[in-house]
């Protein structure tokens, strides 16, 4: 293949009587220099200013049009080379292509291999090969096989034998941590599987430690609350000791031996099957309407007392409207 050449020829740029921009340029800035703008002059001074602005326009004006005559030949040559070499670039891309679609597939082949040889040493020791499919990844380089590109090198079969073991030997140590925590566990009647999950973070010494931790403070609490519970009834022992007992219906104060014999009256009664009444009560109700009576016969029925069966009503008339306090005097 003909390689590129090319003649170079050195432009050249010739500025006419050098000396002379030279020295009109030092001649203007000497002018104005010190220049000094007066609310008098101002007019004039713009008109300054704009004459400097011309000069200075034209100057760089003439710079880009003869940079822009001298990068002419470079742009026409460097558009010439990117047309004719495209071709050559379209070839270089699908061969790139060709040999990137090819190592894949070659890397692709060496992964199976890697990860049968895996999967037949997992069987030997009953490991799940899928905990080794990152690790595989490591060993697909064209450097840890043989030439022939299928077959693994003894030094990388050795390097995955030992990331094997190390994993099977982490698994065992993995199981005899669990043992040991539900042992511990179950001997303190605690659940488990908090403390298991513990191990992913902790060393076995620290779950451990955890759950005495733990087991002392819940027998903390539990000798706590039994505590608590002992001064309650402590209390309440005291209170009913404290407390007079009285009649419910009648609220009079009952003498020991009385409540004694209300209580033996119950066993009795239990004994024969038949209830036996030994009190007797005659109240004066009074109701604002039938519908308070009616309440009241009701509620009278939900805590045993039916009509005519263990109490009888004697009276029952209407009376003259009276006030709560009208009510309070009659009673009292």
């Amino acid at each position: 293949m003909q390689e590129l050449q090319a003649n170079v020829k050195q432009a050249e740029v010739e500025i006419i009587d050098r000396e002379a921009f030279e020295q009109g340029i030092n001649d203007v800035v000497a002018k104005y220099q010190n220049y000094t703008i007066t609310a008098s002059t101002i007019k004039g001074d713009k008109k300054v200013l704009a004459d400097l602005r011309k000069l200075k326009r034209q100057i760089s004006d003439e710079r880009i049009k003869i940079k822009r005559e001298l990068s002419k030949p470079t742009d026409e040559f460097d558009a010439y080379i990117k047309s004719k070499s495209k071709p050559l670039d379209e070839i270089i891309d699908k061969i790139a292509g060709d040999v990137k679609e090819f190592e894949d597939n070659q890397k692709a082949l060496r992964l199976d291999t890697v990860k049968g040889y895996i999967a037949n040493k997992c069987a030997e020791y009953l490991l799940d090969p899928r905990i080794f499919d990152e690790k595989a990844t490591e060993f697909i380089k064209a450097g840890d096989f043989m030439a022939d590109g299928v077959t693994l090198k003894k030094v990388t079969m050795k390097s995955l034998d030992d990331a094997i073991t190390f994993e099977l030997q982490k698994q065992q140590e993995f199981e005899k941590a669990k043992a040991a925590v539900s042992g511990q566990c179950a001997e303190y009647n605690m659940t488990d599987q908090p403390y298991i999950r513990m191990l992913n973070e902790l060393t076995l010494a620290e779950v451990l430690e955890q759950i005495k931790s733990d087991y002392r403070f819940e027998k903390q609490k539990e000798e706590a609350r039994k505590v608590r519970e002992a001064e309650l009834a402590r209390q309440q022992a005291t209170e009913q000791r404290e407390t007079p007992n009285f009649d419910p219906e009648t609220g009079e104060i009952l003498e020991n031996d009385e409540l004694s014999r209300n209580k033996e009256t119950a066993p009795r009664e239990a004994e024969t099957g038949s209830k036996r009444y030994t009190q007797k009560m005659t109240l004066e109700v009074y109701f604002a309407d039938s519908a308070e009576k009616d309440f009241f016969k009701a509620e009278l029925e939900k805590i045993g007392f039916e009509y005519k069966k263990n109490y009888a009503v004697t009276s029952y008339r209407k009376i003259k409207p009276l006030t709560q306090e009208e009510l309070a005097d009659l009673l009292n």
